[in-house]
């Protein structure tokens, strides 16, 4: 095919890295720098006081992925409270380097596992409408659009899709 380039050079470089093994476990204040780092690559991150106070807030939760090996790193994190038999994710988020390797779906996996252990009903969350990736994930999930949020998000403009999912079903 004229002016293709070859398959290799075409696919993002986390589809050419080597697959990584991985596992989740609760955050700890030891992560905090790299969930930060991680958290520093998306629009309108948090600084690190905000990811600290996320740890100290009742019904909190959070998660991070950790690479298996010699350099066990944090690959990728998720937060998010619950109360009243209900959740909202607040942040889930995975190192450039390491998309496209499932790790955002373990970590979400997790979560429902954690939330429906903890007797919670249903879990809600936002995403930027052009989160084209994270959508897909959700909707993979079992999430289904509830609500739009129109400008909600302002660095860079843009709409929040509203999501919901069933946690325990028939509770």
């Amino acid at each position: 095919m004229k002016g293709a380039r070859p398959k290799e050079e075409s696919e993002p470089l986390a589809s050419r890295l080597e697959h990584c093994s991985f596992f989740v476990r609760p955050m700890t204040g030891a992560d905090l720098g790299a969930v930060q780092a991680i958290e520093s690559e998306n629009p309108s991150p948090w600084t690190l006081e905000q990811l600290a106070g996320e740890r100290d807030q009742d019904g909190g939760w959070q998660f991070v992925a950790e690479v298996v090996g010699a350099s066990r790193r944090v690959c990728g994190f998720v937060c998010g409270r619950s109360s009243a038999g209900e959740a909202e994710l607040l942040k889930i988020a995975v190192a450039l380097q390491y998309r496209r390797q499932g790790i955002a779906a373990q970590l979400m996996a997790h979560t429902l596992g954690y939330l429906e252990e903890q007797g919670v009903e249903r879990c809600f969350l936002e995403l930027r409408a052009a989160n084209f990736p994270a959508l897909a994930l959700y909707e993979r999930f079992g999430f289904r659009r509830v609500g739009l949020r129109k400008k909600y998000y302002a660095s860079p403009p843009e709409d929040a899709i509203i999501m919901e999912k069933l946690v325990r079903v028939g509770a």
